[in-house]
C-alpha cells in the first residue's frame, strides 16, 4: 500500500544533517549555501510542508503510465509462433509409452477373435418392384421439367407422340464400415495448480484399454483424453521458468512504429497543413501493445507461471468408410441417380456382414462380395466396430416420343420423378447449354 508514494525529499534530508554531525560542525557554522538548503524555506521543508497538508504525495508519472495498458493497433496480429515441443529425454519413462514421443504414433488395435458364424446364410427376403408410371405421368412429369427452364418450350412436351415407355429398376448399394482409431502422443500445456495423476499413483492403463465412446454410431468424429498415471510437472524450456522472456512483437525494443503516422510523427491533414501525430505526439513511436514497454511479454509455454503439465495424450478417432455402387441399364448417369430418391429395400447392421446373394441382380451380389472382401483388408490399423449395407431401388422410366422430325429419349427417375432430357428438341436460345 505504502509502495505507490514517494518518501524520497524526507530520506534525502537525513544524510546531510548526519554529515553535519559527523564533521562535528552545527549548522549555525555551515556555508550559506548549506543553510540556506536545510532552512525551512527551502524547498525540501516546503515539499515536506506540502506532505504534512495534502497528504502522502501519490507515485511518479513514470508508473502511472506504465500501469496503463496500451490499446492495440487495428490491424494488430499476435503472430508469435507457438512454442516448440521440449526435449523428449526429459519427459519421465512411462511403462508401456516407451515409444511414444513428441511426433502422433498409431496404435494398432489388438487382435480380435470372433466366434465363427454358422455356415447358414441368413434368410433374406426378396426385393419388391419399383411403381410404373403411365403415359400421362411421365408427360406431367416433363411439363414441370421444361416449366423450369427459361430457353425450353412446352409444346414438344405437350404435343410429342409418345411411341413406347419402358420400366426399370436402379439400384444403389452402399457399404459402411464404422472404425476406431487410436493415436498417442506426448503432450505439454502451462501449469495452473492442481492434483498430478503421475505415475507414481499407479500403473497406467495401455491405449486400448481407456474407455472412450463415439456421440453416435456411423459418424465421423474425435475426441483427446489424457492418459492417466503419466502427468508431471517440468520446468518451462522457453522461458526457463522465468515466466517471462523478450516480447516478439518489438523485438525486445519497448517501442514500435506508430501506425498512425508510420514512424513519421507528423501527418497531413485534409486542408494540406503538416501538423504533429496526435497517436504517438510527434515522436514517431509508440509503447507495444503486447509488453506494454517493459520489453518481456509473457511466455506462451507456461503463461507466466514458469512451470508446465507434460502428459500423455490419447486421441481416439472414429471414422465411417463408404464404398458404393450403383448397378443401371438407362441413360442416366450414376450422380444423378445417387442423389434421385429411392427405396431402402435391403438393410443390414453387424459386426461383420454377409454378402449379398439374393438379388435378382447378380451385378449386386458381385459388388457386396467384393466391398466386403475390401474392406475386410482396407483398415488394418483401426478396429472395426460396425458395418451396415443397404440397398435403395430408384425407379427408372425411359419414354421414347416422335415430335416433327425429332426421335429421342427421355428419362424420369426417382419417387419424386426428376427428368433427364439432354436432348430436348425444343430450345429457343442459341447458345444455351443443356446441363
Amino acid at each position: 500500500m505504502y509502495s505507490a508514494y514517494c518518501y524520497e525529499p524526507f530520506y534525502s534530508f537525513i544524510p546531510l544533517v548526519n554529515s553535519a554531525r559527523q564533521n562535528k560542525m552545527p549548522l549555525s557554522r555551515q556555508s550559506g549555501r548549506e543553510r540556506s538548503s536545510h532552512s525551512p524555506g527551502s524547498s525540501i521543508y516546503r515539499r515536506q510542508g506540502g506532505r504534512r497538508d495534502s497528504g502522502l504525495r501519490p507515485a511518479s508519472s513514470f508508473k502511472r503510465q506504465h500501469s496503463i495498458r496500451i490499446t492495440p493497433p487495428p490491424d494488430a496480429i499476435d503472430d508469435e509462433p507457438e512454442p516448440t515441443a521440449p526435449p523428449v529425454e526429459l519427459m519421465d519413462k512411462v511403462d508401456g509409452y516407451e515409444y511414444v514421443s513428441f511426433d502422433v504414433v498409431e496404435v494398432p488395435p489388438p487382435t480380435m477373435t470372433f466366434p465363427k458364424k454358422e455356415e447358414e446364410e441368413p434368410e433374406r427376403a426378396s426385393p419388391p418392384s419399383g411403381p410404373q408410371l403411365t403415359e400421362q405421368e411421365a408427360r406431367q412429369a416433363l411439363l414441370k421439367y421444361v416449366s423450369t427452364r427459361c430457353c425450353y418450350g412446352k409444346s414438344a412436351a405437350r404435343d410429342m407422340a409418345i411411341t413406347k415407355i419402358d420400366h426399370s429398376c436402379a439400384f444403389h448399394y452402399t457399404l459402411e464400415t464404422f472404425s476406431e482409431k487410436r493415436q498417442t502422443a506426448w503432450a505439454f500445456e502451462p501449469y495452473a495448480g492442481g492434483t498430478i495423476d503421475s505415475s507414481s499413483t499407479d500403473t497406467p492403463p495401455g491405449p486400448w484399454d481407456i474407455s472412450a465412446a463415439p456421440s453416435s454410431p456411423f459418424t465421423n468424429s474425435n475426441t483427446q483424453l489424457e492418459v492417466p498415471h503419466t502427468a508431471s510437472i517440468k520446468t518451462c524450456h522457453t522461458c526457463g521458468g522465468v515466466g517471462r522472456k523478450r516480447c516478439y512483437t518489438c523485438s525486445g525494443n519497448g517501442y514500435e512504429q506508430c501506425y498512425s503516422c508510420h514512424g513519421d510523427g507528423y501527418k497531413n491533414t485534409l486542408s494540406g497543413a503538416h501538423e504533429r501525430c496526435f497517436r504517438c505526439h510527434g515522436i514517431g513511436r509508440r509503447r507495444c501493445w503486447k509488453c506494454n514497454g517493459d520489453g518481456l511479454a509473457l511466455c506462451k509455454g507456461c503463461a507466466g507461471t514458469g512451470q508446465i503439465k507434460c502428459y500423455i495424450r490419447l486421441t481416439v478417432t472414429w471414422m465411417n468408410h463408404i464404398d458404393e455402387h450403383v448397378v443401371e441399364h438407362s441413360a442416366v448417369p450414376d450422380e444423378k441417380i445417387k442423389s434421385g430418391s429411392g427405396q431402402v429395400v435391403f438393410e443390414e447392421e453387424d459386426e461383420n456382414l454377409w454378402p449379398i446373394n439374393h438379388f435378382p441382380n447378380t451385378a449386386i451380389n458381385m459388388a457386396s462380395v467384393q466391398l466386403i472382401q475390401q474392406h475386410a483388408t482396407a483398415f488394418p490399423a483401426e478396429k472395426v466396430l460396425r458395418q451396415r449395407q443397404r440397398v435403395r431401388i430408384i425407379p427408372v422410366t425411359t419414354v421414347h416420343y416422335q415430335w416433327k422430325n425429332h426421335n429421342n429419349t427421355f428419362s424420369v427417375f426417382g419417387f419424386e420423378k426428376k427428368v433427364y432430357a439432354p436432348k430436348y428438341p425444343q430450345t429457343c436460345c442459341c447458345g444455351c447449354t443443356v446441363l
